[in-house]
């Protein structure tokens, strides 16, 4: 026991000499006169002036460090906005170019009963316009009474006020049918489904229930079946899977083939997925996203030129 209290007394004695021996210092320097202090004074200063030096580089180069390390994260954020703001930028070219394109590709839709060789056509095209009713407009009309479409595609009356189905200012009056395709320009938006006195039902292309024949790639290309699936992309079935299709390619309508001057486009393919069976799943982009404000209902008829010459009286 012994030894350990001696090693014990030992290691707390020489602090406590150290300690002593400072304070006893510090007491000498006080009493003596600033002649006797100040040489051991700047002796000291001269000592511990390296050190001073040396923390005082240390500490500027720890700031420059921290300087840099926020300006570098505050480059890494205005980066990524960069990055981001890019990507958005790019997409939209993307869009906007591929509706030039359609728009470069394909003529005007006619505005009148024929075109060019209206006179050798035995069906023509005309192209209604109308307007999209906005949720004010609907609520106008169901107060009146005056809103009698929208039962078949299961809406009540006190709900015709909701933004779907879509209604157009167009109906029996303008002798408008179901099937008729509505479009905004030469693009595809949806078709008539149900109709009124004086207002029209609008199945967008999207929506459960559409269906067209489409071609895909080119308006002679492949055939297949659009499908709206209540989603944003629509989707495109039974195309063979031996077709040789891209992401990008634009998608036609078909069923207007001797009927139309030109195909009209529905969108385009954002996503191809070949299944376990022969045929491609095709996910297309509508070319109309959102609801136009003005649209045209196409309407096809036959041409009365065609039948006036029928009617002519024989000559003897």
């Amino acid at each position: 026991m012994l030894p350990f209290h001696g090693n014990w007394t030992s290691k707390l004695a020489a602090p406590a000499a150290t300690l002593g021996l400072g304070l006893l210092t510090a007491m000498v320097l006080a009493v003596l006169p600033a002649s006797c202090t100040d040489p051991i004074r700047n002796a000291a200063a001269t000592l511990l002036r390296p050190g001073q030096r040396a923390a005082l580089g240390l500490r500027r180069q720890g700031e420059r460090a921290t300087v840099a390390v926020r300006a570098h994260f505050q480059t890494a954020a205005r980066l990524a906005d960069a990055q981001r703001e890019l990507t958005r930028l790019r997409a939209e070219n993307e869009r906007l170019g591929a509706q030039l394109a359609a728009a470069r590709t394909q003529p005007p839709l006619p505005s009148g009963d024929t075109d060019h060789d209206d006179a050798q056509r035995l069906l023509q095209t005309r192209s209604v316009p109308a307007r999209v009713l906005g949720r004010q407009a609907r609520a106008y009309l169901a107060r009146h009474h005056l809103l009698d479409v929208g039962s078949a595609e299961g809406v009540e009356p006190d709900a015709l006020v909701v933004a779907s189905p879509a209604l157009i200012d167009r109906g029996r009056d303008a002798e408008l049918k179901p099937g008729q395709l509505v479009l905004h320009g030469r693009q595809v938006w949806g078709k008539i489904v149900e109709l009124g006195s004086q207002t029209s039902t609008v199945r967008a292309l999207t929506e459960p229930g559409y269906r067209d024949l489409v071609a895909v790639g080119s308006p002679s290309g492949p055939q297949g079946i659009l499908e709206g699936t209540g989603k944003p992309l629509a989707r495109i079935r039974l195309v063979e899977a031996t077709e040789p299709l891209a992401v990008g390619d634009p998608v036609y309508t078909a069923a207007g083939q001797g009927v139309l001057p030109a195909s009209l486009l529905y969108g385009r393919i954002v996503r191809l997925e070949r299944p376990v069976g022969n045929h491609w799943e095709i996910w297309m982009q509508p070319a109309v996203a959102d609801p136009p404000q003005q649209v045209a209902v196409l309407r096809i008829e036959l041409n009365p030129l065609r039948l006036a010459k029928t009617k002519q009286p024989l000559h003897k």
